[in-house]
């Protein structure tokens, strides 16, 4: 989820980012993609719903595909997740540094985390969940962004690792569920005890304002669903902040990244959000640039451990 195409950090493939390489332009067909007529006639000209897009590969998965080019669809602001934002190589690069270090620390046995990705968009922090073989649960709100994440979640798993879903996921409508125990993201979590990582990448800016309350809720509810099972079945990853501290059992780790730009996030929205989160019970921990490969390449992305303070 980010704002319009064009803003500047949006590189609509990543050249300019280490360990990221532009794929050819090639057709893919979704059947999902297809209306109930799968192509219309206009004149002589057949319109079929066969597409253009390029693939782009990232150091630590193995691709993604988005449209290519600019068109309506990708510009659209109801359809920001079609578009790559910096804050999602930030995001992953960090991911994957992270489980490399848990990698040394475990003896050379990589721990299955349960990763949920919120406005996962077209999916690369998913993707390169996957490709570790983690247990990841991907969301978004946007239908058309819905089948490209599918398909980049899809292309990245490996069916002797984690598990992989996709799912619709409305912030506003989540938080304003009594039971939660009946929607299918907390229902597919119970499976595994709960989020340990809690992903939100380029999900902040003026547009989505209006659900900045519920997604904070939404924080809520997942520490509490993590906080029950945690009675029944003990944590056994071992979630190491950027500190050096270690994540109560009880709490998902939860990493924010978000580029600043005051055209679509003024300095009054950005204390706005933040003090809504300390009136939550939590605070934005600032993870140092130091810490995050390539870090130097994107100035304007800022990463942020959410963590609750009670």
């Amino acid at each position: 989820m980010r704002s319009v195409a064009g803003d500047g950090d949006d590189d609509n493939g990543g050249e300019h980012g280490a360990g990221l390489r532009r794929g050819t332009t090639y057709s893919w067909t979704n059947p999902k993609l297809q209306t109930k007529d799968s192509a219309k006639q206009r004149g002589n000209h057949t319109e079929s719903s066969v597409e253009e897009y390029k693939r782009i590969q990232f150091g630590g998965c193995g691709s993604i595909i988005m449209h290519s080019g600019t068109s309506s669809r990708v510009t659209s602001l109801q359809h920001t997740g079609l578009s790559l934002w910096s804050a999602a190589y930030v995001m992953s690069y960090y991911i994957v540094d992270m489980w490399i270090q848990d990698i040394k620390c475990s003896n050379n046995e990589l721990n299955k985390w349960t990763v949920l990705d919120l406005g996962a968009g077209l999916g690369l922090c998913s993707a390169v969940a996957a490709k570790h073989g983690m247990n990841i649960i991907s969301t978004d709100s946007d239908s058309q962004a819905l089948v490209l994440l599918e398909e980049n979640v899809r292309r990245n798993c490996n069916e002797d690792n984690g598990n992989t879903s996709v799912h619709t996921l409305d912030w506003i409508s989540a938080a304003e569920q009594a039971d939660m125990t009946t929607n299918p993201v907390f229902e597919e979590l119970e499976k595994y005890g709960g989020s340990d990582l809690v992903i939100l990448s380029d999900v902040i800016y003026s547009a989505t304002k209006p659900a900045w309350k519920a997604l904070i809720v939404l924080l809520q509810k997942l520490r509490s669903q993590r906080m029950r099972l945690l009675c029944n079945s003990p944590a056994t990853v071992e979630r190491k902040r950027c500190d050096s501290t270690h994540t109560p059992a009880s709490d998902p780790l939860v990493l924010l990244s978000y580029t600043q730009r005051r055209r679509d996030m003024s300095p009054q929205d950005e204390a706005e959000f933040f003090t809504m989160l300390r009136k939550a019970g939590m605070e934005a921990v600032l993870v140092p640039s130091g810490q995050i490969p390539h870090g130097e390449t994107y100035m304007l992305t800022t990463l942020f451990e959410l963590r609750w303070v009670n």
